[in-house]
């Protein structure tokens, strides 16, 4: 194990998964179902399948000598990140990239990171490595909260040119991004928790990143039930299926796999670099991947003009809290080395 080069490898998970949201902004007329349904089939059926199936010989072996319970556990986690991942979708399309990933990211780190240290290493907590954590921790938060007054700044400046991708008002997009911030902290549960998955696996002659692709498969085959049934039923309901067969919308299917390989390779380069982290990569690295997440996602609203017109305040108020965010990676950086 390498911190130094598993805090790297977070850094860089942060940014490709911070970016993939993108896609959204570019596919009219499609609908958000169209894309989520196009982005969800590859990024946690197919990728992980083929990649799993490549990388962990006898794969169905492997998973039947795992305990039932840890299989069916670390399904259940990605079932719950599902539904905290459709609702992500909901919120940023209400919010906006820089505050909607920025809140529900917020409450993710909180809780995916303080979870599994107080199971998994509660000795931990009040010991100095633990202290710093927390202090990363609140610093994210904090970050947040400024970004948050920055994002509510703004759609009043904005409130008479809002553009036509960001449907509903600011408070149900925070209530949704809210909801979607507990659930998406079920992703690091399912890592965080997998132990008895990936030891089956070395025990197999199974290597290290094999044995975190068996794990990420369960995940996100278990996070696939509740997307794939909700943009199902949007489709559905809005008659919106006849959409994939619209012309000049070929390229659309590109950008869903764009989405797709950006955000599964964020995946396993966080899984990979909290392993490299030692025995608190999940507590430490997780708040990291969130904190740049956020930075990656927020300088993409910039630079897509998301922030376009919203008076000086408005981003006086914005550069605060990524101040505040990167502030809280430098602290994580720290406890990584400690």
């Amino acid at each position: 194990m390498n911190a130094s080069v598993g805090f790297v490898l977070v850094v860089l998970a942060g940014i490709t998964t911070g970016t993939y949201f993108l896609g959204l902004k570019y596919v009219a007329p499609w609908k958000w179902e169209n894309i989520w349904l196009v982005y969800a089939v590859l990024a946690l059926l197919v990728m992980p399948c083929v990649v799993a199936f490549a990388s962990v010989p006898h794969l169905g072996e492997v998973l039947s000598l795992s305990p039932a319970g840890a299989v069916g556990r670390v399904f259940l986690f990605g079932a719950g990140w599902g539904i905290g991942s459709v609702l992500s979708g909901l919120g940023v399309d209400r919010m906006g990239m820089a505050m909607g990933v920025s809140v529900l990211i917020g409450i993710d780190a909180a809780i995916g990171s303080f979870v599994p240290m107080a199971i998994n290493t509660p000795e931990v907590i009040l010991q100095k490595k633990g202290l710093v954590v927390i202090l990363s921790v609140l610093t994210l938060l904090v970050g947040v909260a400024l970004v948050g007054v920055a994002g509510k700044k703004r759609e009043l400046a904005q409130a008479s040119a809002r553009t036509s991708n960001q449907q509903g008002s600011f408070r149900s997009g925070l209530v949704i991004c809210i909801f979607s911030g507990i659930f998406s902290a079920m992703m690091n549960f399912a890592l965080a928790f997998s132990q008895q998955i990936v030891q089956s696996a070395r025990d197999a002659g199974v290597s290290q990143a094999g044995a975190l692709n068996a794990v990420w498969l369960v995940t996100l085959m278990g996070g696939f039930v509740p997307t794939g049934i909700y943009t199902g039923y949007l489709l559905t309901r809005n008659k919106t299926w006849g959409n994939f067969t619209l012309p000049k919308t070929k390229t659309f299917w590109l950008v869903g796999a764009g989405m797709a390989l950006l955000w599964y390779v964020g995946v396993v380069l966080y899984g990979r670099g909290a392993t490299d982290m030692g025995n608190l990569g999940a507590v430490i690295g997780w708040p990291l991947f969130m904190a740049v997440l956020i930075l990656a996602s927020s300088v993409s609203g910039f630079a897509t003009g998301e922030w376009k017109g919203c008076g000086p305040q408005a981003k006086r108020w914005m550069g605060a809290g990524l101040f505040m965010l990167m502030l809280a990676s430098v602290l994580l950086g720290i406890a990584n080395q400690i």
